[in-house]
């Protein structure tokens, strides 16, 4: 990754631990923004949010509301998860 990827929210792949490959798209200054505000009052709920509006399908969200989040694999949830907090710390020293 390098600035240009990041500040133009250029998706990002991994390899999740089952070999799947996974695209992330970027969060944006907003995403920050609402991210902290849904932390203020419903904290348990930024893992299903996030992985609900960061994991994508062929350029579309993968899930389609956050409640199907909750009802997928715990274990690749938390995973994905993981990587997308990296993405919302990215240029941090």
């Amino acid at each position: 990754m390098n600035l240009r990827e990041a500040l133009l929210l250029k998706d990002a792949e991994f390899q999740l631990s089952n070999g799947i490959t996974a695209t992330l798209r970027r969060p944006s200054a907003l995403d920050l923004v609402e991210v902290i505000e849904i932390a203020k009052e419903k904290p348990a709920e930024v893992p299903f949010l996030l992985v609900y509006k960061h994991l994508m399908d062929n350029g579309k969200p993968f899930f389609n509301n956050p409640e199907e989040v909750k009802n997928a694999d715990g274990k690749l949830v938390n995973e994905i998860f993981t990587k997308i907090e990296e993405l919302y710390g990215e240029g941090r020293s």
